[in-house]
């Protein structure tokens, strides 16, 4: 067994759900190719540093990611860091000849996505981005019924993922609510989520209609100081027709109150339906019509031991995961493409920008009132 060694760009939020998936990974996943090992974090300042290091168990720490990228000691660059920034790093990253891991959106528009997956390819390195919800065990299983024809051909497909965390006025106006940092609100921040799993269970979207919503118009500025303009979206709806013929409907709101982390979808096909939400992550609804008449409705499957990366978690069906889980099934799936158990991760850069351009075209949408069609990757 050899070490991978990671350096982490970034830190707060998905920095902590990041660590964690790396400390807790070999509790989970025994034995394994590769151990990973948490050797560098960087942070924006000394002091920053300098906790992250010691909280989240890195052996440095540091305040540089240039210098991360050119450590010939890293295996590994997982970009944590704001919107606007991703680019610069992966692209540097790849140049190094380093693996990599960035978070979503991959980039703030096609064009910067499109070199980033171009690079990563013709350079052979393993690339991932941080589509985790969409790693969730019961998912995996709906995408394994689908496969398998449970529920028909596929005929209309539901999603969303809606959220009431900055419904709140008073939350400052950071880098996530300026569009030039961001790119998007809503739309790429969470919507994101529901586009990925949409593609991986349904087929790639080929063209949408969409509206887009600003309900808080203005933030307090950080540290008190007046406000500032809101630029980007805190809800975003459209339809979607699928390649396949399949037509849908996807939502991403982070203003929407009575809604704490509540992603899912359901999917109708021509002999049954399927049905999940993220705030019952262990759970998958499945609706066969094919049931003698006397015994139809939804059954509820508990994810455990017997369904997709359900084996490395709880013997027993039920127990129940958690965020932090499909991080690290999101490590697994990476470091199973390293080793060469796999050709590539689940969510590579390539998914990254199929995504990307579902959320331009949605813009554009937005912008017109008219249907748009999708950029070909």
């Amino acid at each position: 067994m050899k070490d991978l060694k990671f350096a982490v760009i970034g830190g707060g939020f998905m920095g902590k759900a990041h660590s964690i998936a790396l400390a807790t990974y070999p509790m989970y996943v025994w034995p394994t190719p590769y151990y990973p090992q948490r050797e560098l974090i960087v942070e924006i300042n000394d002091m920053l540093a300098a906790e992250s290091g010691q909280r989240f168990g890195f052996n440095r720490a540091g305040t540089d990611w240039r210098q991360a990228v050119e450590d010939p000691e890293i295996d590994v660059i997982d970009v944590l860091v704001p919107n606007v920034l991703h680019y610069d790093v992966v692209m540097a990253a790849i140049e190094a000849g380093k693996h990599v891991i960035c978070e979503k959106p991959l980039a703030l528009d096609g064009d910067k996505a499109r070199r980033m997956a171009d690079a990563a390819e013709a350079a052979g390195i393993v690339n991932q981005v941080g589509f985790n919800w969409r790693l969730t065990p019961a998912i995996q299983l709906a995408k394994k019924l689908i496969d398998e024809g449970a529920i028909g051909e596929i005929r209309s497909v539901r999603s969303f993922w809606l959220g009431e965390f900055f419904n709140d006025p008073s939350v400052p106006l950071v880098w996530r609510f300026q569009k030039e940092q961001a790119g998007s609100g809503a739309l790429g921040d969470i919507g994101s989520h529901a586009i990925d799993f949409s593609r991986f269970l349904a087929g790639e979207i080929t063209e949408v209609q969409g509206v887009q919503q600003h309900f808080i118009k203005e933030r307090p500025l950080p540290g008190g100081t007046g406000t500032g303009v809101v630029e980007v979206d805190d809800a975003t709806a459209f339809m979607v027709r699928f390649e396949s013929g399949a037509t849908g409907y996807i939502e991403s709101s982070w203003a929407a109150p009575g809604h704490k982390s509540d992603a899912g979808f359901e999917i109708t096909g021509s002999t049954g339906s399927l049905s999940f939400t993220w705030e019952r992550m262990s759970e998958l609804r499945f609706y066969d019509g094919r049931d003698a008449a006397d015994r139809q409705g939804y059954r509820t499957i508990l994810v455990g031991p017997p369904h997709p990366y359900g084996e490395h978690f709880w013997p027993v069906p039920g127990y129940q995961i958690s965020y932090s889980d499909t991080k690290v099934i999101q490590i697994l799936d990476f470091i199973q493409a390293v080793s060469g158990e796999k050709a590539a991760p689940q969510t590579t850069f390539r998914d990254g920008l199929r995504s990307t351009l579902v959320e331009e075209a949605v813009m554009e949408s937005a912008r017109t009132g008219q249907w748009t069609k999708v950029a070909r990757d």
